[in-house]
């Protein structure tokens, strides 16, 4: 392209930096353009680069924090199983040895005072035993006895100023099958200390579980050693939480909440409909995941633990914002950093753009004549040592390999329509191995066989037959080879060859079937098989025999427009190894009925929506007094419609054979 230069008679700048050097107004110049458009992708690119990585890296560290808060909650929940599992087995200990110490009141105490020394998690220790009801014992037992710092301070259970028979948990208590936790509580008796009571029913030695209790083994557990277990992960980011049996809030980072609400409250609370999980969790014994905002609108990820078999629940949840607050400022200072980087890559881009523009559109232009098949055009710079250099041998390449490629495909193109050609060939040969429909007669019986095949592709692996190789015995046969393509086509010939000549030794389907899987396993290195569907059919008697290698059921099409799958047991497909196991099916086909099999191609046709054709329609799609061609054309055309504009994916094959009477 030819432009005036700065200076020229022809052009009169009206300022001395409006017009770049060559004559080309600055905001016209390629350089700029580079410049500008270059900028613009840099910094996209840059953009969508800082972006990802931020977004990758805030789900990476949320990820691990998470992750970290699960194994803390398992470590935490350990902690928990180990401690109340301990109280646990103390107490069945001591529910054990206190009816087998019998009624003595000094036994019983002692008993008592071995389960406070014996487990320092333990606070208090109850054992009541009702009047009577253990032989000899006509008093009972009711004592209690707590820590009190390090010494133990002792009372009757009648001194508690209550009567324990009325209380509920005495009566849950007695009629329980087995122990439970309680509520936490607090009263005089535990000096306003707040405890967890482990009780568990008293049975004499030996008895069923249904039998009826005779008293009741408590433990107490300071609610202060549970919360000491969780307290520790208070602070960076995480927040523990600990529910008792009925839901409470035994630990909760909110004062408010502890003690005081139950997780089924905070669900009924304004905003807190995203802990109807929790409160689920805790419902069913279940663990559970979820996110969750707080009243100050920060994410927070909570995971949920049984704690064993204990009913007890311990909850972990995690502030997002905490562990991405450091991330954010690395972030804003990697956002400026990054402008300013911007800003100095545009002035050297601007700066050093002009000694590269002019080489390349030179070599546009060049580009420009071979697109429009001008090869031969000069090229310059191909001595270059730069990067034009580079750019312009490539171009010099490409031109030479383009001319190599346009000749590969000229001769690609010529062998490709031999191909067609020779598939073609081989389609019509394919579709000549297989016969017309025709018609048998013998005696007043009318018999019908047609058959329709639409390959896939060119050549298909679906096959059929029928002859009549007897006088008033028709043997037909139906298959689906496995693949497609000429590989099917070649073994589908073999298959085809195979049990013609089988049909001619032997005259019963499975016979046929038998000798036909020891030929086609010979030698079948490609480890091809087919499935078939071999019958013999008596045309005066309408004596149906039947036999299967692995092919679908046929349909049997009555003469009153029933339709229904015959059971026809299959053996294994042919091609595989040598078997004799092919079960012969019996039956009969009446008058006015119709026997038709198909492939696979027709129950697995597939419409735009992935739905297959399916058994279903095809036992609708038949109707009474359908000879063999109208039975097939009928099933084609439902198969199109089901299909619509989806490609078809296998072989289609049907075959039909009506019998009538000949009026």
């Amino acid at each position: 392209m030819s432009v005036p230069q700065t200076g020229s008679p022809d052009v009169v700048p009206a300022h001395p930096h409006v017009v770049a050097a060559g004559g080309v107004r600055w905001r016209d110049s390629l350089r700029t353009r580079m410049v500008l458009w270059s900028s613009v992708i840099n910094a996209g690119l840059l953009l969508l680069t800082a972006l990802a990585f931020y977004l990758g890296a805030r789900a990476l560290i949320v990820q691990n924090a998470r992750a970290e808060a699960d194994s803390l909650a398992r470590q935490t929940v350990r902690s928990l199983e180990a401690t109340l599992e301990s109280v646990q087995v103390s107490g069945r200990t001591l529910a054990a040895s206190a009816t087998g110490v019998g009624a003595q009141p000094a036994n019983l105490r002692s008993l008592l005072v071995a389960s406070l020394a014996g487990d320092p998690d333990i606070a208090g220790a109850m054992i009541i035993i009702e009047p009577g009801l253990l032989p000899g014992d006509a008093d009972g037992f009711t004592w209690y006895i707590r820590r009190d710092g390090a010494r133990l301070v002792e009372q009757s259970v009648a001194d508690l100023g209550y009567d324990y028979k009325v209380m509920p948990w005495y009566q849950r208590t007695v009629s329980a099958a087995g122990p439970w936790w309680g509520e936490p509580y607090a009263n005089a008796a535990t000096a306003g200390e707040f405890f967890a009571t482990y009780n568990l029913p008293l049975r004499p030695p030996g008895a069923a579980a249904d039998a009826p209790a005779v008293g009741m083994v408590s433990l107490d557990v300071p609610l202060e050693r549970l919360a000491a277990l969780v307290g520790g992960l208070n602070g960076a980011g995480l927040r523990p939480m600990l529910f008792s049996p009925e839901g409470l809030a035994v630990v909760h980072p909110d004062p408010e909440v502890q003690m005081r609400r139950s997780a089924a409250e905070l669900v009924g609370q304004p905003g807190g409909e995203d802990l109807a999980p929790l409160a689920a969790a805790i419902a069913t014994r279940t663990a559970a995941s979820f996110e969750s905002r707080d009243a100050d609108g920060e994410v927070l990820g909570t995971v949920v633990m049984p704690v064993a078999d204990s009913a007890w629940t311990f909850a972990l949840a995690t502030s997002d914002q905490h562990f991405l607050h450091r991330l954010d400022r690395v972030a804003l200072a990697v956002a400026l950093a990054s402008l300013l980087a911007l800003l100095v890559a545009l002035w050297l881009a601007r700066r050093y753009s002009g000694a590269i523009a002019a080489p390349i559109e030179q070599l546009t232009d060049s580009a420009h004549h071979f697109s429009e098949g001008d090869f031969d055009y000069p090229l310059p710079y191909v001595e270059r040592g730069d990067e034009v250099g580079v750019m312009a041998r490539a171009f010099d390449a490409a031109r030479g390999s383009i001319k190599e490629q346009m000749h590969e495909i000229g001769v690609m193109a010529g062998a490709r329509q031999k191909l067609e050609s020779e598939l073609s060939i081989a389609r019509d040969i394919q579709q000549s191995m297989l016969p017309a429909g025709r018609a048998f007669d013998t005696g007043h019986m009318h018999v019908e066989a047609h058959a329709l095949l639409e390959p896939a592709s060119e050549v298909g692996g679906d096959f059929y037959q029928f002859s009549e190789l007897e006088p008033g015995v028709l043997w037909f046969a139906i298959g689906d080879v496995s693949d497609k393509g000429i590989p099917a086509a070649l073994f589908m010939a073999r298959t085809l060859t195979v049990l013609e000549q089988q049909a001619r030794r032997h005259g019963s389907p499975e016979k046929i079937l038998a000798a036909a899987s020891v030929r086609l396993a010979e030698n079948n290195e490609t480890c091809m098989f087919a499935t078939v569907l071999c019958g013999r059919l008596d045309v005066a008697s309408g004596r149906l025999r039947l036999a299967s290698a692995g092919h679908e059921p046929p349909l049997l099409l009555q003469a009153d427009g029933s339709a229904a799958l015959l059971a026809v047991p299959a053996g294994s497909p042919l091609g595989f190894e040598p078997s004799d196991e092919f079960p012969l099916y019996e039956g009969a086909l009446a008058a006015g009925a119709t026997l038709l099999g198909y492939t696979d191609g027709v129950t697995e046709a597939f419409d735009p929506e992935h739905r297959a054709y399916g058994s279903e329609r095809l036992l609708r799609v038949l109707r009474a007094g359908d000879n063999a061609e109208a039975a097939c054309q009928r099933v084609l055309e439902d198969v199109r419609r089901h299909a619509g504009q989806a490609p078809q994916s296998d072989d289609i094959t049907i075959l039909a054979i009506s019998r009538r009477r000949d009026d």
